[in-house]
């Protein structure tokens, strides 16, 4: 290869070569801790190997330490394996790969229990984002504070909190979602995203390119909140950084460089410089030196043979250093037994009246979900009233139309609630399976809050429709009315349990439309109106028992026909009905199964709220 175009020599500034001429690096004794915290938790990884299934390795043989009062960055190329080893460390994303070696938490094998100790910010900024700061906050410290803790003792943690991260003057502004309602800023949203998870005082922080997206001033900002947490709180933390400024470097106590899934240094920023210009590395004047090393460590396209023996030459030199002896030296000491106190837990009341606050506020501040809809069912009761205003009872086709009014009433209460549930549920799947990893709440916290949300809505907007179409229609008896209202409801709840579960068991949106639109299709036909149920073949007749249209139409035909305005129908052909019995009849329906149907649809419901429960729990299990 051409001198001239190799971008490796380019890379380096006058110094000897790594390709032998350098002299082992000196052994001479390097400062390491001064002594161990009495209190705080230190992390310890020894002889970390990760491979894939594929038997790829992406880890070999790594190890490395962090311990309380100071802030340790991951960091790498693309490739070297930082985001890896920090999802090892955290026992999450590590499906299909194969883990070897020992994590130890104040020398304690803990696993996936290193939750109970830690919090972890995480790249992306999840929220509800119809709350604001505060409101946020106060219900993050009753889900993630003490039981036993009073109001006022919580208030003042959310205080410290937001003052620590800079938010007091944002306490008041909602949060907002990037792109799509406007909030607070991204500088703003990473802050929160920090006070969220020290809430709970946590000795252990783990963070995520807590910088990335966010401009050099802010960047900054961020970085000094963390110094703050590490140096002037005890706080052991973890993170993985992308390229960051001179400036935010010299801010960390340790920095890990992976190169090619080993370790290519472990040390302090300075030390760094004394490395790599040994190494033959030395960094020019008046440039960024993460940027630099970086480079140095990077398997640049077209020349991959050549980086990789040249990032293996540097992690060897680390290997035969001073400062890789500290290392081992620091993780024997620290490796030792220590006490580990677990955070605590928060009773299941607590978590599910603070996630149903939090979804009921989402859902009535979302004008799409409330306005939108109670204006929907509004309009449509008007126009159905208007449509069939007054409906005679003593008229063959007005029967006929009371029937489809009916059967209307079914239709629209299922397929409104089935859609308004699968346009927004899909996108809460995100932040629950962060929470729940976590350990803020468990999944049936959140289920049952999430039901108990969309009931507020949804038996208040059918009743609201049935209400303003029953009476312009012609309907009479305020005992059907009371009735009507008590099946309508049933059915609205049926058909959210059907739309919830679909949500639960469904990968995303997309999907879970495609199942939706084919199944409510095949109900709504066994319902009884389109086919009657005592003629369909026996080898499909069993859909019927599986649909709530089925049981909720027969209920409000039984509820109607019934009422003695019905008893004598003028009739002048040969096929007609003389009384409501007869409707009723034609259609293969019974009286005697109208109370049956209610406990039915209540069965129905709890039924299909379990299996999308199971499915739900499912989902999240699987996706640590």
């Amino acid at each position: 290869m051409d001198e001239v175009d190799s971008p490796l020599e380019k890379t380096a500034i006058e110094s000897p070569s790594i390709n032998g001429s350098t002299p082992l690096l000196d052994q001479t004794p390097v400062p390491g801790i001064q002594r161990i915290e009495e209190e705080g938790v230190a992390i310890t990884w020894k002889n970390l190997a990760v491979t894939t299934v594929a038997g790829r390795p992406l880890l070999r043989s790594v190890n490395g330490i962090a311990v309380p009062g100071m802030m340790t960055a991951l960091m790498g190329a693309s490739g070297a394996g930082k985001t890896t080893l920090l999802n090892t460390l955290l026992a999450r994303n590590t499906k299909g790969l194969t883990i070897k070696g020992d994590i130890l938490v104040n020398g304690q094998k803990i696993g996936k229990g290193v939750t109970e100790v830690s919090a972890y910010v995480q790249q992306e900024d999840i929220f509800v984002g119809t709350l604001t700061v505060g409101e946020h906050l106060y219900m993050q410290a009753n889900m993630r504070l003490p039981s036993d803790w009073s109001a006022e003792e919580k208030k003042k943690r959310v205080d410290a909190v937001t003052r620590d991260m800079l938010l007091e003057n944002s306490i008041g502004s909602r949060i907002g979602v990037p792109g799509v309602a406007k909030g607070i800023s991204g500088g703003e949203l990473k802050r929160l995203a920090f006070a969220t998870e020290i809430l709970a005082d946590p000795p252990v922080l783990f963070a995520d390119e807590p910088t990335t997206g966010l401009d050099s001033h802010m960047a900054m900002i961020v970085t000094k909140r963390m110094e703050s947490l590490s140096g002037d709180q005890g706080k052991t933390i973890v993170c993985t950084i992308h390229q960051p400024a001179s400036e935010i470097f010299e801010l960390f106590d340790r920095i890990l460089f992976l190169a090619g899934g080993r370790v290519a240094f472990f040390g302090t920023p300075p030390e760094a410089v004394g490395f790599f210009s040994k190494c033959g590395y030395g960094i020019a004047d008046h440039t960024n030196p993460a940027d630099h090393y970086i480079r140095q460590i990077a398997i640049l396209p077209g020349y991959e043979e050549e980086c990789k023996k040249k990032c293996n030459q540097i992690c060897d030199k680390f290997v035969e250093s001073a400062l890789n002896t500290r290392m081992e030296e620091e993780i024997q000491e620290f490796g030792q037994k220590r006490p580990l106190e677990q955070i605590n837990k928060v009773g299941w009341g607590t978590l599910f009246l603070m996630l149903l606050m939090r979804y009921a506020k989402d859902n009535f501040r979302k004008k799409s979900v409330v306005f939108a809809k109670f204006l929907q069912k509004i309009f449509m009761g008007i126009f159905i009233g208007l449509l069939y205003l007054q409906t005679d009872k003593q008229d063959q086709d007005g029967v006929n139309n009371l029937k489809g009014v009916l059967f209307y009433f079914c239709s629209e209460l299922t397929y409104s609630t089935v859609f308004a549930i699968q346009t927004y549920m899909p996108s809460d799947y995100p932040l629950l399976a962060r929470e729940y990893h976590d350990g803020v709440y468990p999944v049936s916290a959140y289920f049952c809050a999430k039901i108990a949300s969309y009931l507020m809505i949804f038996s208040i907007d059918g009743a609201l429709m049935i209400t303003i179409a029953y009476w312009m229609v012609g309907f009479s008896s305020f005992t059907g009315f009371i009735m009507t209202v008590i099946i309508c409801l049933l059915v609205e709840i049926s058909a959210g349990s059907m739309g919830i579960a679909i949500c639960s068991m469904a990968p995303s949106y997309a999907v879970a439309v495609s199942l939706t639109g084919p199944l409510l299709t095949v109900l709504s036909m066994s319902g009884g109106l389109f086919t009657n149920v005592d003629a369909m073949p026996s080898f499909i007749s069993w859909v019927q028992y599986i649909s709530w249209f089925r049981y909720g139409y027969e209920s409000l035909i039984v509820t109607q026909f019934t009422d003695s305005s019905f008893n004598h129908i003028p009739c002048n052909a040969s096929a007609c009905y003389h009384n409501g019995t007869q409707v009723i009849e034609s259609l293969h329906f019974s009286y005697s199964n109208l109370y049956g149907n209610l406990v039915i649809m209540l069965i129905y419901s709890v039924v299909v709220y379990a299996m999308g429960y199971v499915a739900l729990v499912y989902r999240v299990l699987k996706s640590r």
